[in-house]
């Protein structure tokens, strides 16, 4: 099974840009009137270029420098970071400018020249050794790089300048060294064990290591370090919270549930403390303990909104919608309105009431929960074949947020592909990809569009130069490989493609349905019963519903394929691939 889930690439969380895209003030040389100065540039350095070329063809250092400034940004215009850094990095050789050097060190992480963006990132911090940016960035890039002695180096420095002392150093620290992949845990608590070292009576620096021990699972670690910490200052809440957060890890949750309560007896503020430990015991899915304390709070202050809107999204979650409408109703009123109607036009789409989606929708007016209740309206008006009134909304999007464009494009391709009008889709593809033509998303997106409409040379390209960017992408692993399980016979090279595909991403129940799907091919009908039960336990997708329907029916359990495919149905009554199945197998 295909999804259409356009991936959310992030910037790397060490990526530190310069705000917007201005040139830095002009400073013109004492011997030079600003009148000849072009454009502002930074101010020149008073020794000579290092290596200039004698055949340069500016006049002057400063036209050289204003010359690569633009550049830079001409290429952070067009989304071209390696050179946009590159041509910064240039201008810097002769002058001397925090601001660039800032812009060109993020520039260059975007791009992911590590070692140009480290090289730019020292040159920053001499032009401003008074800033922790710099410093957070080589440390992370060093930690990344093996280089544990810069990182120390960096690191040791935070802690020591932090104005608001060594303890919220250690928690700064924390921050950076959590930042690392998993691949690196041992160096990051490597670091932050030789900084407790240095400060081994600081209580916030056992709380630090205790923080990044449990970040990495290392519980053994995390629990001797919060001991240290709650003996050197014992009562700070913080180092108490820090060791429910350990017991919730090691799955000790009725011994954190005691110590809950007895921090939530002595506090002035309980239904925060509550909320809090909540929302920790739904990140590790102790989900049942997480309702015991939403309905504590609920029980001391019956109108408490955040409570009924944390309750309304976890019954929602678990597919209890009329609960979750309950709730969420209760937070209507007050400062969580917004978020509760977006969340209540889900329940009412659950409950397919789509009139009264689009009503809780129009309600959400401000802040990122409104891009999502216009993008979910539009969502709503194309299932009910109102396709135009759709483009109107993503057409209004477009207008009043340019730099959601991709993502825009994405979900219009989206719908169209959903309601049949793949020409449109793929034709709405080709224009976004000419001015962004390597974007993963938008090729994935015309992928799909090309094989709707038969072009399965074309799809496959599309998936094959994802794939050549980025060999281990999940998604087009699968894609590629449910085409190939579809509509050729090339079922090795498919089986290849999902297995790698369920190798990065195991849980995944498109992946799982694909597999399924195959084996059934294969003629393996227990083995393709099993994945796909699996899949559609976690995910009961309409498409998932025919597949296990059709194993199910071939293997001569009838009862149960109609069971199946009449749930699937009443959730989208017009399914094409469940009623074309069904139509197909039925004598």
């Amino acid at each position: 099974m295909r999804t259409f889930l356009p991936s959310a690439p992030v910037l790397a969380a060490l990526l530190l840009t310069g705000g917007c895209a201005s040139l830095p003030s002009a400073r013109p040389a004492p011997d030079e009137p600003a009148a000849n100065v072009a454009a502002p540039v930074p101010a020149i350095e008073d020794a000579p270029v290092v290596g200039a070329a004698p055949e340069t063809p500016f006049a002057t250092a400063a036209a050289r420098a204003q010359y690569h400034i633009l550049a830079g940004e001409l290429a952070a215009s067009r989304g071209a970071p390696a050179q946009a850094a590159a041509e910064f990095a240039a201008a810097l050789e002769t002058v001397r400018d925090a601001e660039l050097a800032q812009r060109a060190t993020g520039l260059a992480v975007l791009a992911r020249d590590e070692a140009l963006a480290l090289e730019l990132a020292h040159r920053w911090l001499e032009l401003d050794p008074d800033s922790a940016e710099p410093r957070e960035v080589i440390a992370g890039l060093s930690l990344r790089q093996g280089d544990l002695t810069a990182t120390l180096e960096q690191t040791r420095a935070l802690v020591r300048g932090h104005p608001a002392g060594p303890s919220e150093g250690f928690l700064h620290v924390a921050q950076i060294l959590m930042q690392a992949d998993a691949e690196r845990a041992d160096a990051a608590l490597s670091v932050m064990g030789q900084l407790v070292t240095e400060w081994p009576r600081l209580a916030g620096a056992h709380h630090a290591l205790g923080v990044v021990a449990l970040h990495f699972e290392r519980l053994d670690l995390a629990e001797r370090a919060i001991a240290a910490a709650r003996q050197l200052e014992p009562g700070n809440r913080d180092h108490e919270l820090l060791q429910v957060g350990i017991w919730v890890g090691q799955n000790r949750i009725e011994q954190a549930d005691a110590h809950i309560a007895k921090l939530a007896a002595a506090s002035d503020k309980p239904a925060e403390l509550r909320l809090g430990y909540a929302r920790l015991l739904l990140e590790k899915n102790h989900r049942e303990a997480a309702q015991r304390q939403l309905r504590a709070i609920l029980a001391a202050d019956p109108v408490n909104v955040d409570a009924h809107y944390a309750l309304g999204v976890l019954h929602f979650n678990e597919g209890e919608f009329k609960a979750a409408e309950k709730h969420l109703r209760a937070a209507l009123s007050g400062p969580r309105m917004q978020d509760a109607a977006l969340q209540l036009g889900r329940v009412a789409e659950a409950l397919q009431r789509p009139e009264e989606a689009l009503d809780h929708y129009r309600r959400v007016r401000h802040g990122p929960a409104a891009i999502e209740a216009a993008l979910r309206s539009a969502s709503v008006l194309a299932r009910i074949d109102r396709m135009s009134e759709a483009q109107v909304i993503i057409g209004e999007l477009r207008d009043r947020f340019p730099q959601l464009a991709t993502r825009l494009d994405l979900a219009e391709g989206e719908l169209l592909i959903d309601s049949g009008d793949a020409e449109a889709a793929f034709a709405l593809y080709e224009r976004a990809l000419v001015d962004d033509p390597d974007n993963l998303d938008l090729l994935y997106g015309r992928s799909l569009a090309r094989e709707k409409l038969g072009d399965l040379v074309g799809a496959e390209q599309d998936l094959r130069k994802i794939l050549s960017r980025e060999p281990d992408d999940a998604r087009a692993l699968n894609a590629l490989g449910y085409m190939l399980t579809v509509h050729t016979d090339r079922l090795d090279e498919a089986e290849t493609l999902i297995r790698r595909a369920l190798e990065l991403e195991p849980d995944d129940a498109a992946i799982i349905d694909s597999m399924g799907w195959l084996h059934f091919k294969r003629g393996r009908h227990e083995q393709a019963l099993t994945l796909l039960r699996k899949a559609y336990a976690r995910y009961p997708d309409p498409e998932v519903a025919a597949h296990l329907g059709e194993v199910l029916w071939v293997m001569g359990r009838h009862e149960e394929a109609e069971a199946i495919w009449d749930e699937a149905l009443r959730s989208d009554a017009d399914h094409p691939v469940v009623l074309e199945t069904r139509q197909r197998l039925r004598p």
